[in-house]
């Protein structure tokens, strides 16, 4: 597999080199923002009114900072500060700094803190194959599981309501058979099995990295270290407010996969990262680009000489490519369209924890299997993971309208296409079984490096709704 990926980034290098000028200068200049130049210490902020299928609706607010001076691009640096927490039980606080030409080295440096918990975090299991209309049906009490389910000789006969369900001994034995003549009810199944494929995760973080370009080419270098650790906490035995019943064995309990043992006290997953990237997009359109091509292949190892409590390599290649159609004829109305696309291959070595197996890592992004906002957006985070996990993402971005107020604004409209799969091992991705959704939304561009995104996007079993910052590549 490590070689198959070294011949994925090296196509992709040379392909990126033939395709591209050297040099951004060379590049021809198109049509951006009417906004006027923005020059020193600019600020933007707003409030986090959110709303996320996999989190619920969340509040918070994030408050950027960013200083612009001629001779860097896109900025010379931005921090920003965020709050954030949501109906479901997500919370999101961190800090952030990306700053350029670091203490006059040349260096850029990225440095991130913060606390991530997820009360509901997912994990329905390794595999490109889930029932999903019965993983809901066992969410909703629709259906038994484990210790809710009944012998055979007492199986489900009549649904009275939603409190009552009477069992073949009803109808068979109705004069002996008593309580044995009850099944547990919808409300019951639906109380103690709904947190059935669901844990709770606290993770602490603390993320630093350094970049630069090799010379005056478009290659460039990365390295960094991501430190995090994890509490995980299961549901079994607890009570939800407002229930009458426990909830059961959850997923985890009954599987007990690698990274179990964070229940019973925190475990760090400490990882050093390196990758090589060729980068062609317009410098000062870093955060929203119109051309050019991203690519990198990033390589992330965890073990015991990071402090770690567990050992395994992550290896990821990414390709993504801007293209501005027809710039003459929309950049004559004042608009923009680009087509923009990612292809993403990854694979995992050694003994990855449950709860880091669907992290999806590059230098920039990050995801948590083929579903949520980093994936394929219409599916659940973590609904598909596996050693292997690739993902094909197509977007089509029209820049309808402009204004100057605020520093500037630009209102984008947003398609796309995604598609996924997971597997085993590489020899098993083939041209069956992958996983499709459709979409689309708005994203305003603020100030040039500010993305609100605000979209949507269905799958034949699911939908995927998101409000947060950024493109997804």
């Amino acid at each position: 597999m490590k070689k198959t990926l070294i011949a994925i980034a090296i196509f992709l290098l040379a392909a990126s080199v033939y395709a591209q000028p050297k040099e951004v200068e060379n590049q021809p200049e198109t049509k951006t923002t009417t906004a006027p130049k923005l020059e020193g210490l600019k600020f933007t902020g707003l409030p986090l009114i959110s709303f996320s299928t996999d989190d619920g609706f969340g509040r918070g607010v994030r408050a950027y900072a960013t200083y612009y001076e001629d001779g860097y691009a896109p900025f010379k640096f931005q921090a920003y500060a965020q709050y954030y927490k949501t109906t479901f039980g997500y919370e999101y606080h961190e800090g952030s700094l990306d700053m350029l030409n670091f203490l006059g080295l040349g260096l850029r440096l990225r440095v991130n803190v913060g606390l991530e918990r997820t009360l509901n975090a997912q994990w329905y299991g390794y595999g490109n194959y889930h029932d999903l209309r019965r993983i809901k049906k066992i969410k909703n009490g629709e259906i038994p599981i484990n210790e809710n389910t009944p012998p055979a000789t007492q199986r489900d006969y009549y649904q009275y309501d939603d409190d009552i369900t009477l069992n073949t001994l009803a109808l068979t034995n109705p004069s002996t058979a008593g309580l044995r003549a009850f099944n547990p009810s919808r409300r019951i199944l639906r109380e103690s099995q709904n947190k059935y494929f669901y844990y709770d995760r606290i993770k602490p973080f603390a993320n630093l990295s350094t970049e630069n370009f090799i010379g005056d080419s478009n290659f460039k270098w990365f390295v960094g270290f991501r430190g995090q650790s994890y509490k995980i906490q299961s549901y079994q035995n607890d009570m939800e407010n407002g229930n009458t019943v426990a909830n059961i064995k959850t997923l985890i309990d009954n599987e007990q996969p690698l990274g179990y043992d964070a229940t019973e006290k925190r475990r760090f997953v400490n990882g050093l990262r390196g990758a090589i990237a060729y980068d062609s997009r317009p410098r000062e359109r870093e955060t929203n680009p119109n051309a050019g091509i991203f690519t990198d292949f990033h390589v992330e190892g965890v073990g015991k000489g990071t402090g770690s409590n567990y050992s395994f390599t992550r290896t990821t290649a990414t390709f993504r490519q801007y293209l501005d159609i027809a710039p003459s004829f929309f950049n004559s109305y004042d608009k923009e369209l680009v087509f923009a696309y990612r292809l993403l291959g990854q694979k995992t070595h050694g003994d990855v924890p449950f709860f880091e197996a669907g992290r999806i890592y590059t230098m920039r992004e990050n995801a948590e299997g083929l579903g949520g906002n980093g994936g394929v957006r219409g599916y659940s985070a973590n609904q598909f993971v596996d050693r292997v996990m690739t993902i094909a993402n197509a977007e089509v971005r029209l820049t309808s309208f402009k204004i100057g107020a605020l520093g500037g604004m630009d209102f984008v409209i947003l398609g796309y296409h995604d598609e996924g799969r997971v597997a085993p091992t590489v020899k098993e991705i083939d041209g069956k079984g992958w996983h499709k959704a459709n979409g689309g939304g708005l994203r305003i561009v603020w100030q040039r490096n500010t993305v609100i995104n605000i979209s949507y996007g269905r799958s034949q079993y699911g939908s995927n709704g998101n409000f947060s910052f950024n493109h997804l590549f």
